[in-house]
């Protein structure tokens, strides 16, 4: 079906290395034909006549030297032992590749188009396999790493500090600050670092309640594989109640800074929220509050910001009997930069906000000309329906797209808009210039989505599919 074969390396290469060579040609063959053939395959043998490979594929007490040890970790790593069997060099075809063949060698013309003929019959007429003990590796073998003996020698810690003093009274004094200094550390680790003292974990495996006095006496405690829990009244499974965790360990300071980054960098009681699901933390709000005061990318997103003048509050903004997405308010954020095959192109965030709501919904248009917010706008009302008025900043984009948006409209009205819309229609209120506040609606739900999705995107570059799934999802 296949055949494939190598020349031989100009540099001097040993016989065992070139018939390992060849086994791994032979597994990489498989691995083709395995993915190509539409065919199921139960078993595959592999055959080979040289029984030093099959003494290192069967080898599991030796190591070798780089060049066997690689090649014979994609062999094993292919194929099993039981795979290997070994044939005779006469009845190889893959050795009449190496050395040739005349055209009038009917009978070596013959193994090399059909195979050996044992192959043709059952497994139980194949040649006998070479045995284990028959595949000894020499000792002498130059693919066999050398073993090295290392002898280490140990001195005791104790009589090298015991050494160190002169005097008997000097000896007993300083014993006797070792052991006050232990005790020290042990009772400071335990206050400070585990939910519970001593005590208590004794009452714990002994399936005792704790005193009422312990600060964790509330919290109804277990002990489940030795994990401190929180038994609740819904937990049958008491593996899945909360672990108690100290406020002040670094455990628990990785566990709160990971839910912080992992929920987008989020405040105190969503983290909070978070956690618990699995970990109970002992003064829990206190102890996320700390973390997230010392998150840098917080810090960066939520630096100090001069104060706004508030604008009047909208009669749309008041007006709550009203569909969603009637009264809209929309603006652009971006660039976005998205990997275009080599090239980075941007793209833009372009927000539909629903006054009376406050829901968002977010297009991707890719560019800031009319007919890519045009495009982007008919997106939204396909899938909210069509607005009764649209507010947004005074920008050069909707200034000029205006007028083709009316004529959309009406071309809309006249093909496929139901009879109630046809009574309908947009009524777009531009923003005075330089009355960024006027905007406020729009302008706070495009912070939080740029907080978020510099948060979770992390300076990583998206293609477009990637970024349109992105703002759908969050």
């Amino acid at each position: 079906m296949m055949g494939k074969a190598r020349l031989a390396p100009i540099k001097q290469v040993s016989i065992p290395r070139l018939e390992l060579s060849g086994a791994v040609t032979a597994c990489r063959l498989y691995e083709i034909l395995s993915d190509e053939l539409e065919l199921k395959i139960n078993k595959v043998t592999f055959w080979t006549d040289s029984t030093i490979v099959l003494g290192y594929i069967r080898n599991t007490s030796r190591r070798f030297k780089t060049f066997v040890a690689n090649r014979l970790s994609v062999i094993q790593n292919t194929t099993s032992l039981d795979q290997w069997r070994h044939v005779d060099s006469k009845q190889n075809p893959a050795d009449i590749a190496s050395r040739g063949i005349d055209a009038c060698d009917r009978k070596n013309l013959d193994i090399w188009l059909n195979g050996p003929k044992f192959l043709h019959k059952n497994s139980e007429h194949w040649p006998r396999n070479v045995l284990d003990e028959e595949l000894g590796i020499s000792e002498t073998d130059t693919e066999i790493k050398k073993e090295i003996a290392v002898h280490a020698t140990t001195t005791n810690a104790i009589d090298n500090l015991l050494g160190y003093f002169s005097d008997w009274i000097k000896l007993r004094r300083a014993i006797a600050w070792f052991r006050r200094f232990k005790i020290y550390c042990r009772n400071r680790y335990l206050g400070h670092h585990l939910p519970c003292n001593n005590d208590e974990i004794t009452n714990l495996k002994k399936a005792k309640p704790v005193k009422k006095g312990s600060r964790i006496a509330s919290l109804n405690p277990v002990l489940v594989n030795e994990l401190i829990r929180s038994k609740g009244r819904l937990n049958y499974d008491l593996s899945t109640c909360p672990v108690i965790l100290p406020n002040k360990h670094h455990v628990t300071t990785l566990i709160i800074r990971y839910y912080h980054e992992t929920t987008g960098h989020v405040g105190k009681q969503q983290v909070l929220a978070a956690s618990r699901e699995k970990y109970w933390i002992l003064k829990g709000s206190s102890a996320v509050k700390t973390v997230i005061d010392r998150c840098v990318p917080c810090k960066r997103q939520h630096g100090p910001f001069c104060k706004q003048q508030m604008a009047p509050l909208l009669e749309e903004q008041m007006t709550a009997d009203k569909p969603p997405f009637t009264f809209v308010g929309v603006d652009y954020f971006g660039p976005l930069n998205v990997k275009l095959g080599r090239s980075v192109v941007k793209r833009y965030g372009c927000l539909f906000t629903c006054l009376t709501t406050r829901a968002v919904h977010i297009e991707i248009a890719h560019s800031l000309n009319t007919d890519s917010f045009i495009s982007a706008f008919q997106r939204f009302t396909s899938r909210r329906g069509i607005p009764e008025k649209v507010y947004s900043d005074n920008g050069t984009n909707f200034v000029g797209g205006e007028i083709e948006l009316r004529k959309n409209i009406e071309q809309w009205n006249k093909a496929t808009i139901s009879n109630y819309m046809l009574h309908k229609d947009i009524i777009w209120t531009f923003n005075p210039p330089y009355a960024s506040h006027r905007g406020g609606a729009w302008e706070r739900m495009i912070r939080s989505t740029r907080n978020i999705f510099k948060a979770l995107i992390n300076q990583q570059l998206l293609s477009d599919e990637q970024l349109l799934t992105f703002m759908a999802r969050n």
